[in-house]
This record gives C-alpha cells, sequence and structure tokens, in this order.
C-alpha cells in the first residue's frame, strides 16, 4: 500500500474545491484548519475530543486555544486515517487516546513520531460514548486500509474519503491520492446506502480537505452517480 504523506494538499488548492472556513461548526463538530487541512474540535460532558490531530503541533496550539481548549484536555482523538497532515499534531496531547480502526495502524506507526500504538479500537458500526455525545463509527477502506468517518449527532465527519466541490456537490477525492481509488468510491457509496437503511439523519458533510455543507441529498447523489 503506498503511505502518501499530504495526499490532498494539492486536491485543496483547486478552484473547484469549496473553501475551508476556520471555526465553522458542522453542528457538534468545529473546523480547525491548518493550511489545506482541517481537523474538527467537540466538545463533550466530559471533555474535548478532536477527529484527527492537524498537521503542525504549533498550529493545532493555536486553533485549540481559539476554542478555549488547552492541549492537555483533549481526552481522545478519533483517527480518520493516519496521513501525516492528520497526525502529526499528536504529540501536543499529551493525555490524548489514539482511536482508530485495527486496518490504520501500519499507516499510525509509519507517520506518528513517538508510540503510535492505537489505545482503542474501533470496530466498523460501534457507537462510542462521551458523555451524552454519541459517535457512530463506518468503516470507508480505500484512501487507505483503516480510513472510518464519524457521525456525530447529524454530523458526518467524512477525512479525506471524499470532498465537496466549488458548487456544493460531494464528489470523490483524487484517484491518484488514495491507496485504491476505486474501493474508497465503492465504500462511500456503500456508506450512504448504509446510513438511508439504518435511517440514520445527516445534517452536514464535513470533509478535511474542503469546506462543509447542510447534507440534503448531497450524499445519495453522490452514491446514485457512483454506482
Amino acid at each position: 500500500m503506498r503511505t502518501l504523506l499530504f495526499p490532498l494538499l494539492a486536491a485543496s488548492a483547486c478552484s473547484d474545491v469549496s473553501g475551508i472556513e476556520n471555526k465553522k461548526s458542522y453542528g457538534p463538530a468545529v473546523a480547525m484548519i491548518d493550511l489545506f487541512t482541517t481537523c474538527y474540535l467537540v466538545k463533550t460532558d466530559v471533555g474535548p475530543i478532536l477527529i484527527d490531530a492537524c498537521w503542525r503541533a504549533e498550529e493545532l496550539r493555536v486553533r485549540l486555544s481559539e476554542n478555549g481548549v488547552k492541549p492537555e484536555d483533549v481526552g481522545t482523538v478519533l483517527f480518520t486515517h493516519g496521513h501525516q497532515d492528520h497526525v502529526a499534531g499528536l504529540p501536543l496531547l499529551p493525555n490524548a487516546r489514539i482511536a482508530a480502526l485495527a486496518d490504520e495502524q501500519e499507516v499510525l506507526t509509519t507517520n506518528v513520531k513517538g508510540d503510535a500504538t492505537i489505545d482503542e479500537v474501533l470496530t466498523d458500526g460501534q457507537t462510542l460514548r462521551f458523555g451524552s455525545t454519541e459517535v457512530r463509527v463506518y468503516a470507508v477502506p480505500g484512501h487507505t486500509a483503516g480510513s472510518a468517518a464519524f457521525l456525530i449527532d447529524g454530523a458526518l465527519l467524512l477525512g479525506d474519503n471524499a470532498l465537496v466541490t466549488a458548487k456544493g456537490a460531494l464528489g470523490p477525492v483524487p484517484k491518484d491520492r488514495s491507496a485504491d481509488p476505486d474501493l474508497n468510491v465503492r465504500s462511500m457509496v456503500a456508506l450512504a446506502d448504509r446510513l438511508k437503511a439504518e435511517g440514520r439523519e445527516v445534517k452536514w458533510l464535513a470533509p478535511a480537505h474542503s469546506g462543509g455543507i447542510e447534507a440534503g441529498a448531497a450524499l445519495q447523489t453522490f452514491a446514485d452517480a457512483n454506482r
């Protein structure tokens, strides 16, 4: 499997991708921008958690401070995947547990400085609870073997599994940015169908390398166009 350090930076700079807005809220998830990468902050009853750990530790420190959070307050980082632009801020977080799908351990080991052992091995379909906040875990292999998406109170955090275009549509990531691009698209189609079958309400779509959008029919439209 290829290890891509900064897989979507060039794609995010393109004019046909929607711009990232720092501190933009998608339901409970607040965007924290680091150049072309977004990690997300979710404040819960038991303290803040992160979706990915951004790229640069000092930039992550600034973004947390903007939201009234200290690095030592973060108890868990849920990783959508382990590419460097999503994990390099992790050493800033002394008390954060690593939570990821088991298939992502190899990528995390490659890109995290220091101990990259997954503290909480996630499983597809699992529901995590942080006080009153529920996080639903979905395996979305393709971008990497252990790529995940997380549904939190209507916000679907997509990592590098898809992008939002400048026209507000959901689109696939560039083929040369994923380990298995065809599997990535199939996984996204399967995720859309699964969420519908489960009756899960998706209010927002929040990728890591583009702006997010109110979901509307965008996820199902993507699925229908890529079957």
